[in-house]
Order: C-alpha cells, then structure tokens, then sequence
C-alpha cells in the first residue's frame, strides 16, 4: 500500500537547485502523463493527487527536496534518499559522459563546429527539453541558446534501434534488473516502450548488461541508491550501449521492470 508522487519535471529542480516550485502551467502540462502512469500502479496502491497519503510509505518519481516535502505535507511515510547533490550529479549529462561518451561528443567550451548536423544536450534535460537540433556553421539563435548555459554537443546519427535497461540498485549494493525494452521515440520524445529480451544480437546484448553493471557501480560509488534506467542505440555504424542515465524511476520503468517496485 504505496504512496506515489509522479514530479516528472524533478529534471528542472534538478538544473534549477534548491527553491524550485512546479509552475502551474507545467503542472498542468503533466498531469496527462502522470495519471496514465499512476493507471498503471498495483491495486492497493495510491496516486497521492487522488487525496492524502494517510500513513502510508511514500515514493517519489525521484526524491527532490520538493517531492519529499509533498510526501511529508500529504501524510506519508518519507523514504530514505540519497542527498540532492548526490540526484544533481548521477542525472548529469557530464556523469553520463564521463562514463560513455556518445560518438564524436564535445563538451562544453569545446570548438564550435564548423560543419555537420548536431545535437545540443544541457545538463539536465527531460521530455524534450534541453535539447535543440542545430546545423554548423551555427547561427545567432544557435549562439544563443548555448551561451544560456553549458551544452554537450554530438554529432546527429540515424539512430534505427533504441532500447533501455532498468534497475533498482539497493542502498547494500546489491541490484534487480530488468529486462531489455524498445524505445519508441518521436524526435527526442518518447512515446511508449515494449518488452523486447530478444531484440539486441549477442555482442550488443552483452555490452548492454556491461554498461548497465558499470553505471550500477559507479552510481553506488557517488553515493545513489534507488531506480534507475540507462538508454543505448543502434546506429549505421554499430552499437552504442550508454546514451543516457536517468537515476530516478521512468516513463518504461513498468515495462522494464515487469511491475512499480518501491
């Protein structure tokens, strides 16, 4: 009997720091998205929009100082989280980046380039926000939107496959993984994900669990514990298995997961 707390925008508190207040028009932008994830929760189980939380345990999408107040505001059990420095770093582009690299990716204060088609990604970036889709030579609006605040750049590939891998990594160390799930994304939009264990070849499938123990490993060490996903894709020229770490629970979490686990 599970209190939930979808704060989907926990990106924005995350690049914003401490103070952080969902805007109402965000709030109501996301409510659609966070009723059809509370839809998918088990019986018994409690979306806290619905009412107050009555002492039940509480989970948030991820635990911000924000959300954990809502739980403690609303009545329920507050959890155990790691330290919001801790949620700022290990959902950072840069610990991502440190770990494995997209192809050809600069970071910030790297040369503009010269030509190409590119992608800019910020720090902290969710529903496609903070990203931008750009042609060098770069434009002023181009300039413009980098000089707001540090961005990776990397090259833009023809992706033909995305997929993830999610995980609970347990404040012991120890791990429940999931199994591998296709991506169905618009643009930098997901849309849904299936089920998909057969999906990768044997060599990709393995530098796939590689990646996934290796970031287990490294969140363990920065001092996280709690859900967490990693992305990988295909491409004309091979196999990429670490695009992207969300360290917080995900819009495939259920599907990779098999069910909502606290």
């Amino acid at each position: 009997m599970t209190a939930w707390l979808f704060n989907l925008d926990a990106d924005q508190e995350l690049a914003h720091g401490a103070g952080y207040t969902t805007p109402r028009r965000v709030a109501a932008k996301l409510r659609p998205h966070a009723a059809a994830l509370a839809a998918t929760l088990p019986p018994g189980d409690h979306w806290l929009d619905d009412g107050p939380a009555d002492g039940r345990p509480g989970v948030a999408w991820c635990p911000t100082p924000s959300a954990l107040a809502r739980l403690r505001a609303a009545g329920a059990l507050v959890p155990a989280a790691p330290p919001f420095a801790v949620l700022q770093r290990v959902n950072g582009r840069a610990f991502a980046h440190a770990l494995g690299a997209l192809p050809g990716e600069r970071p910030p204060g790297s040369p503009e380039p010269t030509a190409g088609r590119w992608i800019a990604h910020r720090e902290h970036t969710f529903a496609g926000r903070g990203h931008r889709f750009m042609d060098a030579p770069f434009g002023a609006a181009d300039r413009a939107w980098l000089a707001k605040a540090p961005a990776f750049l990397a090259p833009r590939l023809d992706l033909t496959l995305e997929v993830a891998l999610h995980g609970l990594l347990h404040a012991d160390g120890s791990v429940q993984r999931g199994v591998v799930t296709v991506q169905h994304v618009d643009g930098t939009q997901w849309r849904r994900s299936t089920r998909a264990p057969d999906a990768l070849e044997p060599p990709e499938a393995r530098a796939l669990h590689d990646a996934f123990d290796e970031v287990a490993a490294a969140l363990g060490a920065a001092g996280y514990f709690g859900p967490f996903g990693i992305d990988a894709f295909r491409h004309a020229a091979g196999f990429h298995p670490l695009s992207e770490i969300n360290a917080r629970y995900t819009m495939a979490w259920p599907t990779g997961m098999g069910a909502w686990t606290p």
